[in-house]
C-alpha cells in the first residue's frame, strides 16, 4: 500500500504520434498506480478499445487533423510537410502538456516537447523502436533507392534525443548491440520487450488442417525482407504463403501458391495465425517485432533472422528449437528452417513457449516498465 501511494505520485507523461506499443504502456503504467497522460494523435474512443481509461488519453487529435489531413492527401508526397508536421506535433505536445516527473517519448518524432519536459525537472526517456538510426540508415541505404533511406533531418533528430535523454528504452538485444556499437552507454540502455495480448493470441483448438503454410504479418517492403521471401515464394512452390500487412516499396509476387490480405484490424490477426503452420519474418532491419510474440503466443514454430529480435523469444521460451534464428540469412538457409518447421508444427504438442508466454503479456511488460520507472525516480 505504501509504494502504491508513493507511485500515485509520480506523474508520467508519454508521447506519441500513433498508438504503438506506447499506449499498452500507458494502460499498464495506469494499472500499476501512476498518474498516466497519454498525449498522441489517436482519439480517446479507440485509445479506449485497447483498454486505456478515458482519462488517461490527453488526445491532440482534433488540433493536429488538419496538418494530419494534408500531410496523408494533398502533400503526401512532400518530405518538406513530413518535416513541418514532425515539428509542428513536438511543439504542439510542449506546450499544451502539464507539468510532470517522467516523460517518456517516441525517438525522433519528439525532441522539444520531452527536453522541455525534462529542464523542469522530469527524467527523460526517449522510446527507440529500432536500431540505432546511424546503423539503420547504413542498413537501408544498401537496399533503397538514393533519396528513400532515413533523412537527415530524420537522423539529426534521433541523435539528439539519444544525446539528451537520461534513458533510452529498447525492446530487445539488437537494438542494444548497435547502441553499443554506437557508443552509447550500456547504463543509459533501459531493455525491455514488449508484450503481447494473451487474452487475444491463443494457441488454436482447432483440428482442421492449416489453410497456410507460411506467414508473414508486416509490410510488405525492402526493409522487412519482402524480396527475399518472394524468392523464397518461388523456391517452395509445393508450399502455400500468406501475407497480411500494407504493401510497401516492392511488388508483390503473382504466383499461385502466394496470397495478399491487406490490413486487417489487430482482432482479426489470430484467425490467420491459427490456419497457418509457420511463422516467417526475414526483416533486414528492425527493434523488436511484436507479430513474433503473437506468433509464439499462438504456437506457432518461428524462422527469423537476427534483425527481427527473435533471437530475445529464443532465449527465453522453454523448446527454443522451434524458434529457429539466422543471422544474415540467405534464402537457403530460410528454406531449409522452413521446412524443419513445418516438420515440427506437425509433431508439436504442448506450448513449446512454456513459461516465456506470461513474461511476455502486456502486464508483465508494464510491471517491468513500473519498477524502473520506481527505481530511478526515488
Amino acid at each position: 500500500m505504501k509504494q502504491s501511494l508513493a507511485m500515485k505520485r509520480i506523474r508520467v507523461n508519454i508521447l506519441s504520434p500513433g498508438r504503438f506499443h506506447v499506449c499498452d504502456l500507458a494502460r499498464e503504467l495506469h494499472k500499476n498506480g501512476f498518474d498516466v497522460k497519454f498525449y498522441s494523435f489517436v482519439p480517446t474512443s479507440r485509445a479506449m478499445k485497447f483498454g486505456l481509461p478515458k482519462e488517461c488519453s490527453a488526445s491532440l487529435f482534433y488540433w493536429m487533423a488538419p496538418f494530419l489531413f494534408l500531410s496523408k492527401v494533398v502533400f503526401r508526397k512532400s518530405s518538406f510537410f513530413s518535416r513541418l508536421t514532425t515539428i509542428v506535433q513536438d511543439y504542439l505536445t510542449g506546450w499544451l502538456m502539464r507539468d510532470c516527473d517522467v516523460c517518456i517519448a517516441m525517438s525522433g518524432c519528439f525532441k522539444y516537447a520531452p527536453i522541455r519536459a525534462q529542464k523542469r525537472g522530469a527524467v527523460f526517456i526517449t522510446e527507440r523502436g529500432s536500431t540505432h538510426i546511424l546503423t539503420q540508415k547504413a542498413i537501408l541505404d544498401e537496399v533503397l533507392p538514393k533519396g528513400k533511406s532515413v533523412a537527415d533531418f530524420n537522423v539529426k533528430r534521433e541523435l539528439a534525443c539519444y544525446e539528451a535523454a537520461d534513458y533510452i528504452a529498447i525492446g530487445s538485444d539488437v537494438v542494444k548491440r548497435s547502441m553499443l556499437e554506437r557508443g552509447i552507454p550500456e547504463t543509459k540502455l533501459f531493455l525491455n520487450t514488449y508484450g503481447v495480448d494473451l487474452s487475444m493470441f491463443t494457441p488454436s483448438d482447432s483440428k482442421e488442417e492449416k489453410m497456410y503454410d507460411i506467414l508473414f504479418v508486416g509490410n510488405w517492403g525492402l526493409r522487412k525482407g519482402a524480396d527475399i521471401i518472394t524468392k523464397i515464394t518461388k523456391e517452395l512452390t509445393n508450399f502455400k504463403i500468406l501475407h497480411v500487412g500494407t504493401i510497401g516499396n516492392f511488388p508483390l509476387p503473382n504466383l499461385p501458391n502466394f496470397k495478399h490480405i491487406a490490413s486487417v484490424d489487430q482482432t482479426k490477426l489470430p484467425e490467420y495465425y491459427h490456419r497457418s503452420r509457420v511463422f516467417l519474418h526475414a526483416s533486414r532491419e528492425e527493434g523488436f517485432s511484436m507479430v513474433l510474440s503473437q506468433a509464439m503466443a499462438c504456437n506457432l514454430p518461428i524462422v527469423a533472422s537476427y534483425a527481427s529480435g527473435a533471437s530475445n523469444l529464443k532465449n527465453i521460451v522453454r523448446s527454443p528449437e522451434y524458434v529457429q534464428v539466422f543471422d544474415s540469412p540467405s534464402v537457403d538457409d530460410l528454406c531449409s528452417g522452413i521446412r524443419k518447421a513445418i516438420q515440427q508444427q506437425k509433431e508439436l504438442t504442448g506450448h513449446y513457449g512454456g513459461n516465456a508466454v506470461e513474461n511476455l503479456s502486456w502486464e508483465a511488460y508494464g510491471k517491468r516498465y513500473a519498477d524502473f520507472l520506481f527505481k530511478i525516480t526515488g
